[in-house]
């Protein structure tokens, strides 16, 4: 059974109910498996605002469970990008903030290149998978063209299932996550959905408004703050970061910003060496000889039959 046969099956499951089989489906799709040749570590260098480019692995210290590792591999806009794209269409999106959402989302399908790929998951009450990775622009614009916002919002179940769309290739994986973070209806809680994005490799910039979309007064100021440091939980684990659009009219330039900058980072590859062979491996990486900061994974999952 391929990937996305069992994130259909799994979609199918929670849209009906929060059932035990659906529990079931949820843990075998969650398995992402590492090779033992070699990690992958997905890092962003920026100095202030601005990413950067042009180093070599001269230029990084990377500790495995605190034992200095050596880099064999430096990529930099060289893979292949998979961008999964993971959108609130709960009813806050009906209307104009929809037509300026779909803009969006057409911006990052124009944007792929011959060997990038694109995903489409949509959640509001219910999950709705679009289509798995697929390099068919023509046919992703169609299936942007074709959403509609109505119910609530079901965050944290829409996450886990894009991140059971990653694929293991030779490319890289980001999600595009828009919400508010404020979860009114997903069965799986939200430390099985962080989780699940500890032990993939997917990177996760989740895209939310400076100001709740929902806009409703009743909102308390806990709930709020709870949201953000979820939304938080979902960048800091994976090495990506959370994004604040403007408004929904920005959402554009937003998500394009966001693939420029996945663009400009580094893939360092190394072996581990003199650290255990399975559990929770933490991973620091740090510049060496200049100035700047680093976000990366915070770590992986090591050991066979282990998840990533």
């Amino acid at each position: 059974m391929t990937t996305t046969t069992r994130l259909v099956a799994f979609v199918a499951a929670v849209g009906s109910s929060g059932s035990i089989a659906a529990h079931a489906m949820m843990a075998q799709t969650a398995r992402f498996k590492t090779g033992v040749a070699g990690i992958r570590v997905d890092a962003l260098v920026t100095d202030g605002r601005r990413p950067v480019s042009g180093l070599t692995a001269a230029n990084f210290e990377l500790r495995d469970n605190g034992v200095l590792q050596q880099i064999t591999d430096v990529s930099h806009e060289q893979l292949p990008l998979n961008i999964i794209c993971v959108l609130d269409l709960s009813g806050s999106v009906a209307g104009r903030p929809l037509d300026h959402l779909k803009e969006g989302v057409t911006a990052i399908v124009d944007s792929l290149s011959k060997r990038d790929r694109a995903a489409l998951v949509s959640f509001a009450s219910r999950l709705a998978l679009h289509t798995g990775l697929t390099g068919d622009r023509a046919a992703l614009r169609g299936l942007v063209e074709k959403l509609e916002a109505g119910g609530a919002t079901s965050i944290f179940d829409a996450a886990f299932a894009g991140l059971a769309l990653r694929e293991r290739d030779e490319g890289r994986t980001l999600m595009l996550l828009l919400s508010d973070g404020l979860d009114t209806s997903s069965w799986l809680p939200a430390r099985k959905a962080i989780a699940a994005a500890r032990r993939s490799d997917v990177v996760i910039y989740p895209v939310t408004l400076r100001m709740p979309r929902f806009g409703r007064p009743t909102r308390i100021t806990n709930e709020i703050e709870s949201a953000v440091e979820i939304l938080g939980a979902f960048a800091d684990d994976t090495g990506g970061r959370v994004v604040y659009a403007d408004s929904e009219a920005a959402l554009r330039k937003t998500f394009t910003e966001v693939l420029d900058e996945f663009r400009q980072r580094y893939v360092l590859t190394y072996v581990p060496s003199g650290t255990s062979e399975t559990g929770w491996h933490t991973v620091e990486v740090k510049l060496k000889g200049r100035s700047g900061q680093v976000r990366a994974r915070r770590g992986y999952f090591a050991g066979v039959g282990q998840e990533h």
